[in-house]
């Protein structure tokens, strides 16, 4: 078959998924990075509901958040922009009322679409904000995990969650679409308890789990990934380092913590099945699409560290499944390899409705990829950053073979060939013979700065 051919039948297929309005359920995990499930490797996690979800549709092994905070990422998310272009993350001022109207949800609803929210919202827009444009919202925070309910017993904000979705599906007009989107606030730790086994509270669901597994010692807990980093990174004040101690430092506190967070992960699964189960039965699991990711990949005792914020993997990578029963049975339980961001979520969701994708995003609509096995004509590198007035401002280029970061408050770059080193243990930033190749991927990222606009008052 010809490329144009090829081309054709690509946008045929992407075509016939766009049509119908199919519905649209989006499950959102936080500190989730994608080895912690089952279907992306992990012999020990009990994760079958998500695991089926890959194997009957499409996962995306190379996955990468814009930024790896939650704030800035679930603003990424909503905008389908760059840190860097919607300017938000804790203590900033809000992301600009013009890109609320271009936000997926928004499109979406002047699309058709009746538009519902459940869980941890994590962000924010200038007035009027977006809270109230919601057909139905519902937020729920941890602080407490485990909420009192009317008659005195406790329920996990993770199954209130998956309440609040079911709540939603039960009470969607027919033949009105939906896009409902449930945002998990597991398997983010409860920083204020630094309990051990309670820093990571699971629901219910979840109990009893894990108890007799002994969890193996994070791949790079050798202390010289934690020497090769660079100098501030390594400072004992450093938020990564400082939580390293709240959660990981002894072998007794890591046992009881690695066992505590994969019961959060599982219990997240578990109500993912819930939502599920209600969908069947109300008769639309087959014409409504299923989306799992997460905001930001997640430290766990790899380099000495814990949290995110930096430019290792580890903080990058996140998982990525889309489930469209639609989808021809030759086209399921595929591997996706191409360079995907989470930026590329919101003209994703768009595109999925049929409607028309805003000119703003910056990312771009993994149908083609969704559709066609052979591989759309896809990008190269994606553009990674961190910007937050505390700590680890950096930003960079993450390619198929390199990857290549400056954190520009400290002039430091760091440039990793993941071919020969994926672990990202030796720098190459300074050796001459990858002199080039660093003037390739820092000419690459002076692209990107280009093209993606600064948001006001931030840092070139």
């Amino acid at each position: 078959m010809n490329k144009g051919a090829v081309a054709l039948l690509c946008l045929l297929q992407v075509a016939s998924f766009a049509a119908g309005k199919p519905n649209i359920i989006f499950f959102l995990a936080d500190d989730q990075r994608n080895d912690v499930l089952g279907c992306y490797g992990n012999e020990l996690i009990q994760t079958p509901t998500i695991d089926r979800l890959a194997a009957e549709g499409v996962r995306f092994e190379n996955v990468f958040c814009e930024v790896p905070i939650c704030a800035a990422s679930r603003s990424t998310l909503f905008t389908g922009l760059s840190q860097r272009t919607h300017g938000y993350n804790f203590t900033e001022p809000p992301v600009a009322a013009e890109y609320m109207v271009t936000s997926y949800p928004m499109v979406l609803k002047a699309a058709g679409y009746r538009i519902g929210f459940a869980g941890k919202y994590g962000m924010a827009f200038a007035k009027p904000g977006m809270k109230k444009q919601f057909d139905f919202f519902k937020p729920i925070d941890r602080n407490p995990y485990l909420k009192k309910m009317p008659d005195g017993t406790l329920r996990h904000e993770t199954d209130l969650c998956a309440d609040a979705a079911i709540e939603f599906i039960k009470s969607n007009p027919a033949d009105t679409p939906f896009c409902m989107s449930v945002s998990f606030n597991a398997s983010h730790a409860e920083d204020s308890d630094h309990r051990p086994g309670y820093h990571f509270q699971w629901p219910e669901s979840a109990a009893g789990l894990y108890g007799d597994v002994e969890m193996p010692a994070p791949n790079l807990a050798d202390e010289k990934y934690f020497k090769a980093m660079p100098p501030f990174l390594q400072d004992q004040k450093e938020l990564s380092r400082e939580r390293f101690f709240w959660r990981w430092d002894t072998p007794e506190k890591y046992q009881v913590n690695m066992r505590a967070y994969y019961r959060m992960i599982t219990g997240i699964d578990n109500a993912i099945a819930r939502v599920l189960e209600v969908l069947k039965a109300q008769g639309l699991d087959g014409n409504t699409i299923i989306v799992y990711s997460a905001d930001n990949g997640y430290l766990m005792g790899d380099r000495g560290t814990a949290g995110k914020w930096n430019h290792y993997e580890q903080s990058l990578r996140i998982p990525l499944i889309i489930y469209d029963p639609r989808l021809p049975e030759n086209k399921r339980g595929r591997v996706v390899t191409e360079l995907v961001n989470n930026i590329d979520m919101a003209p994703t969701f768009i595109e999925m409705a049929g409607a028309e994708v805003p000119d703003v995003y910056q990312g771009a609509s993994l149908l083609p990829l969704v559709a066609d096995e052979s591989g759309a004509d896809w990008r190269e590198d994606t553009f990674c950053e961190h910007l937050f007035k505390r700590y680890n401002n950096w930003y960079g280029v993450r390619g198929k073979r390199y990857k290549f970061a400056i954190y520009y408050d400290d002039a430091h770059e760091c440039l990793y060939d993941l071919e020969k080193d994926p672990t990202e243990l030796v720098n190459l930033a300074a050796n001459p013979e990858y002199a080039a190749i660093r003037k390739q991927l820092a000419k690459r990222l002076d692209s990107y700065l280009a093209e993606y606009p600064k948001a006001p008052g931030k840092p070139e």
